[in-house]
Parts: structure tokens; sequence; C-alpha cells
């Protein structure tokens, strides 16, 4: 008759067998994962390289400019848009008055008061 410690030892060999396989198959579907995950980056790597590329050629100053020119009515400025600042209207008394004043003074409330 075979002793406990024997039948112990043979279950124990058991488990251990079950459990390798068991981590086998976990690292067989991690592997799987990791190089279907490689292949994501490469593809993305090759999308972001085809988006450089169009985005060099869409901001290409000469398209840039044949496409305003086309599209947009844009013309030199004219030297009687230019304007001197003693030209400009003077800005009414209360206007200037908050302007001097500081930010809590025109929000109404006293330097060092808290709400």
């Amino acid at each position: 008759m075979i002793r406990i410690a024997t039948w112990l030892w043979i279950l124990v060999a058991g488990l251990m067998g079950y459990g390798l396989y068991q981590l086998k198959h976990e690292v067989i579907a991690l592997e799987n994962d990791l190089s279907r995950l490689n292949r994501q980056i490469v593809q993305e790597q090759e999308n972001i390289h085809v988006l450089k590329a169009e985005w060099s050629y869409v901001t290409q100053p000469a398209r840039l400019q044949a496409l305003a020119q086309r599209f947009l009515d844009l013309q030199p400025m004219a030297p009687r848009q230019f304007a001197r600042l003693d030209a400009l209207p003077a800005l009414p008394a209360a206007s200037l008055q908050a302007v001097s004043a500081g930010p809590s003074q025109r929000a109404g409330t006293r330097t060092g008061e808290v709400r």
C-alpha cells in the first residue's frame, strides 16, 4: 500500500502541472495581445507619417497664397485708412476716471475689503 505522503506528492505534482499549463496559455494570450498592440503602434506611426505629409502639403505658402487670392478679397491698406492718434475722438471724463481708477475701485469695493 502506498503511503499518504506519496499520494500527497502525486497531488502536488498534478496541481503544479495544471498550474504550469494554465500559465503557459496565459503567456501565449499575453504575447498575442502584445503582437497585436505592436502592429497597431506601427499602423498609427504610419498614419502619423501620412498626416504630417498632408499637413506639409496643406500649409505650403505658395498654395495658401493662391487660395487666399482665389477666395479672399484682400487688398493692401490704403494710406487713407491710417489715422493719427490726435485724430481719434477724446474719451468722456467718466470713462477717463474709470480707466485711471484701479480694478477694485471700478468693481465698487474698497481696497482691503473682503466680500
